[in-house]
């Protein structure tokens, strides 16, 4: 039997071994519950950031920013300077153009810009007409381009009527092209663009510690210009299409900044600044401090970090694909539950509150120590404030147990002893703990439904491979719609055909009228189709058949189908076969129709001899009752 657990002088009851193992069980399921809602829904994702930001900032601060990298910075001083020659912002773009020229020819390897050009300048065209002479004489001067995000992007062109120079990322099985708004460079022609997306989104918590290697809009990407910058410069390859950044010495400056100005000037020969050569081979961005001109985020460095700082950083990152990561799943379990075993002992074997508190002190200063350490060290990032969390919540839970279980061994021993032994006597009674302490196949009944397009391999003869898979996407998507709609269960597509089913998982009594509905909305969807695409010899034919199946998740552990299964889905599948032979699009069962009752006009089509069954297949073609 286990000892008793006592802290200086306070009685806590030991627990019999059913009863202790009974315990273990359930803190073992409190702490499953608890680490699966920790994990899926994030509840206490704040404080874990608050401590991998101050992390952060212990590691920006070992790690010196790439000398290759040089903010050209449009601050207050430059455009006070500059007033006489550029006017008020925002300055002709003949201005930029100037600048680049100079720095061009020093040789630098990019010019990236951190301000847009949305706008024509209507009353200095030639100012823009040279901006745009210079672009296109260099292939290493890139643009910014943001994306808008509003409630009715259908307003806006799609993506696709944008110009070929927009680095849009389509998806390999491309659907409905979206629409969406784009501020795009458009103060000088699309052909001279060389664009990288600047969209830089906070996390839920409002601090931006990501920047995209590919912006989403909807499901299509556009690459974003750290990435762009980084694939022409080194071959930057994306494997994640956002990363977590890896910041830099210096709190919100941590590059070379030089005011716009005095590099003008100095360019310009009106005054010794920079020395000759000095932005060979150098990567320079160029953008705006000045008060309200730049933007500023909140980032785990600083909460007014430049927007242009943001960029350079993030193009730091990806030219040297050096990014914060999350450890691997494995690492993270193999920690957190060494963590949690460590307390279990400490909670069932050390049978002391104190002792019991400083294991849980001990764990905690490992767990923040090992998390210091990846992050300083490893650049790995190990969520620990909000497991922490949990395990306090666990010994809380064990003590609040363990206290009312006092109580209540207490209650009895004192009702049992309390009137024949002195309180002293029960007491030592007491401490010295002598008293008593999965989703499986099943068997139903469903409507299943095949439908076939017909003529398939003639309408592949004169259509490429990639017109016939895209109007395959697009019909299979219109009838798919129409399964949904009447509640039907999508099994698989098979080549050109389609399998689908009523009845599971969720019960349906009007099975049956529900199928030979959708069926008939599937011809009336597939001759609009039809005549959309001038398809007119397309066209298709559908079975139906009411019988028992095992309906079931089928598979590896790896992959698995909802699949039905049994001789009624061969006899829907040779009812659908029979379809050409009878003339008819749309044939069902004798056992279909029994089951629609008087839902339906039925024409009787005649007997048929299917392969795999003896028994002759009765068919019958449905309308609706309202159909001439």
């Amino acid at each position: 039997m286990s000892k008793p657990l006592a802290i200086k002088g306070v009685f806590m009851p030991a627990l019999g071994r059913k009863a202790e193992l009974k315990m273990i069980a359930l803190i073992s399921l409190l702490f499953i519950v608890l680490a699966a809602i920790n994990w899926l829904l994030s509840p206490l994702q704040r404080i874990d950031n608050l401590w991998m930001d101050l992390t952060i900032r212990e590691r920006a601060e070992q790690r010196p920013s790439s000398k290759e990298i040089i903010v050209i910075d449009i601050d207050d001083a430059s455009l006070t300077n500059l007033a006489e020659v550029a006017g008020g912002w925002p300055w002709p773009r003949a201005i930029h153009a100037e600048l680049v020229e100079l720095v061009q020819a020093q040789q630098p390897k990019a010019i990236v810009f951190d301000i847009l050009f949305a706008d024509r300048d209507i009353f200095n065209p030639h100012s823009d007409e040279y901006f745009a002479e210079v672009l296109k004489g260099y292939q290493n001067i890139y643009l910014p381009f943001l994306h808008l995000s509003t409630d009715s992007d259908e307003l806006f062109p799609r993506l696709d009527q944008y110009p070929d120079t927009v680095p849009f990322i389509k998806p390999s099985d491309e659907k409905q092209i979206p629409h969406a708004s784009l501020v795009l460079p458009n103060a000088v022609p699309a052909e001279f663009w060389r664009l990288g997306s600047i969209n830089f989104h906070p996390d839920l918590d409002g601090v931006g510690r990501h920047y995209a290697a590919v912006h989403p809009v909807h499901h299509w990407g556009i690459e974003t210009m750290p990435a762009k910058v980084a694939s022409d410069l080194v071959g930057f390859q994306r494997k994640k299409d956002s990363l977590l950044l890896d910041w830099y010495r210096g709190e919100d400056q941590p590059y070379q900044r030089l005011p716009y100005y005095q590099v003008y000037a100095s360019l310009t020969g009106q005054q010794e600044y920079l020395a000759d050569g000095f932005f060979k081979d150098k990567i320079i961005v160029i953008g705006s401090t000045a008060a309200g001109l730049h933007d500023i985020q909140v980032t785990p460095i600083s909460s007014t970090y430049p927007g242009v700082f943001i960029l350079a950083t993030a193009i730091d990152n990806f030219l040297n694909s050096q990014f914060l990561t999350e450890a691997v799943l494995f690492q993270q379990l193999l920690i957190y539950l060494l963590a949690y075993l460590l307390i279990l002992f400490a909670l069932f074997w050390l049978r002391n509150l104190l002792s019991a508190l400083m294991t849980l002190s001990l764990v905690i200063v490992l767990m923040l120590g090992l998390s210091y350490w990846l992050m300083l060290k490893m650049a790995i990032v190990l969520p620990v404030i909000s497991w922490i969390s949990i395990y306090f919540l666990l010994v809380g839970f064990f003590y609040a147990q363990q206290f009312m279980q006092q109580q209540r061994e207490m209650k009895k021993t004192v009702d049992i002893f309390g009137r024949f032994l002195d309180p002293k006597v029960v007491k030592i009674l007491l401490e010295q703990g002598l008293t008593d302490q999965a989703i499986a196949g099943k068997s139903t009944r469903v409507t299943i439904l095949f439908t076939d397009i017909r003529e398939f391999t003639h309408l592949s003869e004169y259509r490429s491979a990639t017109e016939i898979v895209e109007l395959l996407n697009k019909y299979f998507s219109r009838q798919v719609e129409v399964i949904f709609k009447h509640q039907g269960t999508l099994d698989k597509f098979i080549g050109d055909a389609i399998m689908a089913f009523w009845g599971e998982p969720v019960d349906d009594p009007g099975q049956e009228i529900a199928a030979v509905n959708a069926a008939l909305d599937m011809i009336e969807q597939m001759k609009q189709f039809r005549r959309e695409y001038g398809l007119f010899d397309f066209d298709i034919g559908i079975g139906l058949h009411t019988g028992d199946v095992v309906v079931g998740a089928i598979g590896t552990h790896s992959r698995y189908d909802y699949t039905a299964i049994g001789d009624a889905v061969n006899v829907a599948s040779r009812i659908e076969g029979l379809t050409k032979e009878a003339g008819r699009r749309l044939l069902v069962s004798e056992e279909t129709r029994l089951a629609c009752g008087d839902a339906f006009d039925f024409e009787l089509i005649g007997d048929y001899k299917v392969k795999g069954r003896e028994e002759l297949v009765t068919v019958y073609q449905p309308r609706r009752l309202n159909d001439d």
